[in-house]
């Protein structure tokens, strides 16, 4: 029974809520034959055990189960008129003491999708960026593969010069550290941290020894540096040439499989084209959802928000794991880090809001082939079984919020096919 309704705000609400006493007896009945039906007391075979006994035996669990029954099913009951799409969890804000034939109250605090007006969302000016392919384009990307199909070739009869790779052996000391050996290399003459490491090599030979000092400032990636004066050690171990392919037929067969360099810069062209086609759709879709956003001012709930943080969150912690970076260790300020994602996120929360209102309203409908679809490509590009993820995604509830998403993309794809474009 709903006792009051309370909008505290767009977004957030209150009820209070009175279970009847009939209801708790007869859920209790129930929840006490559950318990007798498994109940394992000694003296008694299993479904025998009196009533009574399993009462006060299991007494708060029995009350336990039966608010945990109750509750969900009472308040969707209390709010099953009030036309409103809840968001997270309700929080329960007061509940009654369980009193067996007493009524219970209790009041919960809940968050809901905003009501609001669309505003126009056909016929949108926007930007079309300009899609050009250069032949520095193409001979730059000629250049990167001729990078990657490099020989490096060992010389000992010079000394080391700009372009060369720098084999080496380091040993870092100083007050208060102990000495640690590593080796690496780096390409002389790159723009580097560390120019001091450059000046002291040039010109050596295989075998050779070089040391420098450098003084580090307060905020040097390695904490043991900070502030303090570090000697290193250098001995170049060994020169590599990098010796590039020349760019024949062979190369791009070799490379790429194509017959000749006028199909590779051909197939190259059309896969620079093909990314910047993507990256200007997303740009113009950029245009659609601020120009939305300006177009429709509303609450968002907190829940929804606080949901976007996290996801940006996590999405930071999986980069810096790829950068090698230990998450545990790192001094990171994630609650800092939550403040600087939380504009993005309520942006985010507020288009998907806004296109999911679009799509409502243009009945674009999400058939379960198309999300069993999606599930089936992402799963594929995981490297996972499709009935696996399909399932999962049942069980917790993003089979719906894949379907709401895909509606989300339909309603943009709308919007920007309706747009006016103009030339850039």
């Amino acid at each position: 029974m709903l006792l009051n309704y309370e909008d505290v705000s767009p977004v957030k609400k209150i009820v209070e809520v009175e279970i009847p006493a009939d209801l708790i007896s007869a859920e209790a009945q129930r929840v006490t034959a559950d318990f007798g039906r498994q109940a394992s007391i000694p003296g008694f075979r299993p479904g025998k055990v009196p009533t009574g006994i399993v009462r006060t035996r299991f007494a708060k669990e029995i009350q336990e189960q039966v608010m945990e029954r109750l509750l969900p099913r009472t308040f969707q009951e209390a709010i099953a008129d009030k036309g409103v799409e809840i968001v997270g969890e309700p929080h329960l804000q007061h509940m009654d003491a369980f009193v067996l034939g007493a009524p219970v109250k209790y009041k919960a605090e809940f968050e809901v999708k905003p009501h609001f007006d669309l505003g126009e969302y056909r016929g949108l000016s926007i930007d079309d960026p300009k899609i050009d392919v250069a032949e520095t384009d193409i001979g730059s990307m000629i250049e990167r593969l001729r990078d990657q199909t490099s020989a490096y070739r060992p010389v000992d009869d010079r000394g080391l010069e700009d372009g060369d790779i720098a084999m080496i052996e380091m040993t870092t000391s100083g007050d208060g550290i102990e000495p640690e050996t590593r080796g690496g290399h780096f390409r002389l003459g790159e723009e580097t941290p560390m120019p001091e490491l450059h000046e002291a090599l040039r010109g050596k030979k295989p075998g050779e020894t070089a040391s420098f000092e450098k003084t580090y400032a307060e905020d040097a990636q390695n904490e043991s540096f900070r502030g303090r004066n570090i000697k290193h050690d250098v001995t170049l171990k060994e020169i590599r040439v990098q010796e590039k392919p020349e760019v024949t037929d062979e190369f791009a067969q070799s490379t790429g499989g194509w017959e000749t360099i006028d199909q590779m810069r051909e197939a190259i062209a059309a896969d620079i084209r093909k990314h910047r086609e993507f990256e200007a759709k997303r740009l113009k879709q950029n245009q659609i959802g601020e120009l939305l956003l300006g177009a429709h001012e509303f609450e968002v709930p907190e829940t929804l928000v606080e949901e976007e943080v996290g996801k940006s969150l996590q999405n930071y912690a999986r980069f810096l794991a790829s950068q090698g970076v230990e998450i545990e260790k790192a001094e990171i300020d994630w609650r800092k880090m939550q403040e600087e994602f939380r504009p993005e996120a309520v942006k985010r929360v507020k288009r998907a809001l806004i296109l999911e209102q679009i799509a409502k309203k243009e009945n674009l409908i999400v058939s379960d082939v198309e999300v069993d679809a999606e599930i089936r490509r992402a799963a594929k590009e995981a490297d996972r079984d499709f009935a696996e993820v399909k399932h999962r995604l049942r069980h917790d509830g993003g089979y719906e919020e894949l379907r709401m998403s895909l509606s989300q993309e339909k309603a943009l794809d709308l919007v920007l096919h309706e747009a006016t474009v103009r030339s850039a």
